[in-house]
């Protein structure tokens, strides 16, 4: 048992102490397992992974698995979010695809997202861009975008259908637009 004492953590850290101040004293050693400040079963599911180092748990969800089935409105949008706005905060994430979804509708623009992204001269064609689909930056991507189609929450730059990199000079088109707002690298126009 003197053994097994001696090899607890808080026990080393005791003699320690006591050996470097010359001060000797008890030590509190526990005497079970320590319990967890919360369960996860509940929240457990088929895709879940769960990585337990016995102090903690962590509950980790398959990227992949909460978007593989999107639709193509979802996946242009989700596309022109990973590929314009990816390192950008969230909000500047959502301001972008919140211009598309401005822009659906608008005789100039088109009657669907994948119209509007695809258009020429506006993003680009999203059928030649296959991000990733496995990682966290694309699922952030498809949940900003269902956040913006859903119309959930605040707009962040209300009534916005054109924008520009900041670090951009704005051409006569965009010194002809009214400006909104700035928002992460981008500036957002009426």
């Amino acid at each position: 048992m003197a053994a097994k004492l001696a090899q607890h953590p808080l026990m080393i850290a005791a003699m320690l102490i006591a050996a470097a101040t010359g001060v000797m004293g008890y030590a509190a050693i526990p005497t079970s397992e320590p319990q967890l400040a919360y369960n996860l079963d509940t929240q457990i599911t088929a895709d879940a992974i769960v990585a337990d180092d016995g102090i903690d748990q962590v509950l980790y969800k398959e990227a992949a698995a909460s978007t593989a089935k999107i639709d193509k409105q979802l996946e242009c949008l989700a596309k022109v979010v990973m590929h314009e706005a990816a390192n950008q905060p969230r909000e500047g994430q959502l301001a972008v695809a919140q211009l598309i979804v401005n822009r659906v509708g608008q005789d100039r623009f088109g009657e669907t997202v994948c119209e509007v992204v695809n258009q020429p001269g506006q993003f680009f064609r999203t059928a030649g861009y296959n991000p990733r689909r496995d990682g966290e930056r694309w699922a952030n991507a498809v949940e900003v975008s269902r956040q913006a189609m859903a119309g959930d929450g605040d707009a962040v730059v209300p009534g916005a259908v054109f924008y520009h990199a900041a670090y951009a000079r704005p051409n006569a088109f965009f010194r002809t637009r009214t400006k909104l707002a700035s928002v992460g690298d981008h500036i957002f126009y009426r």
